[in-house]
């Protein structure tokens, strides 16, 4: 086991736990906290996978606050690496379980708090449950606890993110055809679970996927970044450009021989593309462009049709699957692609093999240092939409005995805001600040979130005559009668 690889996994996981209870973005983060919240409606919901915190919280009682939601996204992002170490072992033949497998896609699901909030999201699931997927899939064996287990991570993807389910059903078939494996028995299997989902939430909660999907799909398609030409522009734009690195750099490194030449021609034109598509603040997506130039390299170095047919399907199945899980996002795929770089370095681990140990020496240290920088910086130093979380010192306890620690404007701001709205159990908040209704201890009514006018005028299209806290990144629907609460930058 690389000590390398060992040392930085340990720090990361310190620096994780050491900002748990710290900091809080009341835009994403509000609306990953309140799908957690077994109080919270979710009419007509795209993402559904708040009927788990809903079942859990029925049977057993427990709430996930904000710190229970952290620990568990690092939890998952354990099982995942563990996935995907069973995945190599299959693949790869091999009798045990590899150690620097595991480390290195611990690692590589690590560099995800690089961008977006630390608790956990649908973001962060969907990666986990694709590294299931990705295990279980890898069996050479076909056995029906398999094949349940299959349709088990396509059911939990369409709670999740529900294109991602469509997208990685294809693949499974596709798979399946490519290794010979399809039936009718295999389709069974796969569909199984699912429908006992969906059944037992609809006897135990009155409602399920399927029917929050025909009433939500309407609403969420009227926003004018879902529709559907939208959508494939997020993801195409990150093909386009990933495309283009790869090309030019894949030229390079056909035509030129001296390293110092390639160098000089490289570095100026990925520095340029770097530069074209840093669109926000975030720079992470360097790294994306750093991993097209890696797959370019090894397309240069090594014969990818000398591999044997099998690794050559699992390479490029995990060279597709970032574009996959992002399918159906309003985010540009250059921007949180970075939560799916994992699976290219699993790609990049199996076609070496063991074949180049001081290759995979130089890869171990490099994603050891990425990762440590990413972790710093996307929660400490730029923490997504607040403050820096050493500046987070002051208590506030915003459901009964679950405390965060935030700055001392923002406690103030919220004393003021609790004692106008005490007693009041739902507390409408428009636009993108979820989280200032559930840090005030109150549910929104119907969504958990509300980004844009377009989602205000299909859940209220009579008007609405209550509270609003508005924060002006659009204006509010005509027939909302009762004058906003106007909301200032909370961070």
């Amino acid at each position: 086991m690389p000590k390398p690889l060992l040392g930085a996994s340990i720090l990361v996981v310190a620096i994780v736990l050491a900002g748990v209870n710290r900091g809080f973005d009341v835009s994403d983060e509000g609306l990953y906290v309140l799908l957690a919240h077994p109080l919270q409606e979710n009419q007509g919901g795209i993402f559904n996978y708040d009927l788990f915190f809903k079942l859990i919280h029925q049977v057993t009682g427990f709430h996930f606050g904000m710190v229970g939601l952290r620990v568990l996204r690092l939890l998952i992002y354990g099982l995942g690496a563990f996935a995907l170490a069973v995945c190599y072992k299959n693949v790869k033949s091999e009798t045990q379980l590899s150690p620097t497998i595991f480390l290195i896609s611990l690692l590589g699901l690590f560099a995800g708090y690089g961008f977006l909030p630390a608790s956990l999201s649908y973001n962060h699931l969907s990666v986990v449950i694709a590294a299931c997927w990705l295990a279980l899939i890898s069996f050479q064996e076909d056995r029906w606890m398999v094949r349940l287990g299959i349709g088990l991570m396509i059911a939990f993807l369409v709670y999740v993110k529900v294109t991602v389910a469509i997208l990685v059903a294809g693949m499974t078939l596709l798979f399946l055809f490519l290794e010979k494996k399809l039936n009718w028995f295999f389709l069974l299997g796969l569909l199984l679970p699912f429908i006992f989902l969906e059944w037992v939430f609809y006897w135990d909660l009155g409602e399920n996927a399927l029917l929050r999907l025909r009433d939500g799909l309407s609403v969420q398609t009227a926003r004018t970044d879902y529709q559907g030409w939208t959508l494939i522009k997020h993801t195409g734009v990150g093909v386009f450009w990933c495309l283009l690195v790869f090309g030019g750099s894949f030229i390079v490194f056909r035509w030129i021989k001296k390293p110092i030449i390639q160098a000089l021609l490289i570095l100026p034109s990925f520095l340029l593309v770097f530069s074209i598509t840093r669109i926000t603040e975030e720079w992470n997506h360097i790294f994306l462009l750093l991993g097209a130039g890696v797959w370019a390299w090894f397309f240069h170095k090594y014969h990818f049709f000398q591999l044997s047919g099998r690794d050559q399907i699992w390479i490029f199945f995990l060279l597709l699957l970032p574009f996959v899980l992002h399918f159906g996002s309003n985010v540009y795929w250059m921007r949180i692609g970075i939560h799916y770089l994992v699976f290219w370095i699993l790609a990049w681990w199996i076609w070496l093999g063991k074949n180049n140990l001081r290759l995979e020496k130089a890869l171990s240290l490099s994603l050891a240092g990425v990762t440590g920088i990413l972790v710093l910086n996307g929660l400490w130093w730029q923490p997504f939409e607040q403050g820096q979380l050493e500046q987070q010192t002051e208590k506030w306890e915003y459901l009964p005995g679950k405390v965060i620690l935030l700055s001392p404007d923002q406690v103030r701001g919220l004393e003021q805001l609790s004692a106008r709205f005490e007693g009041e159990e739902k507390l409408l908040a428009a636009y993108r600040i979820s989280g200032l209704a559930y840090l005030l201890g109150k549910t929104l009514p119907k969504s958990p979130g509300f980004w844009d006018r377009e989602q205000l005028e299909g859940f209220f299209p009579q008007g609405y005559a209550e509270d609003v806290l508005f924060y002006p990144i659009d204006s509010l629907p005509q027939n909302f009668i009762q004058e906003p609460i106007l909301i200032s930058n909370f961070q």
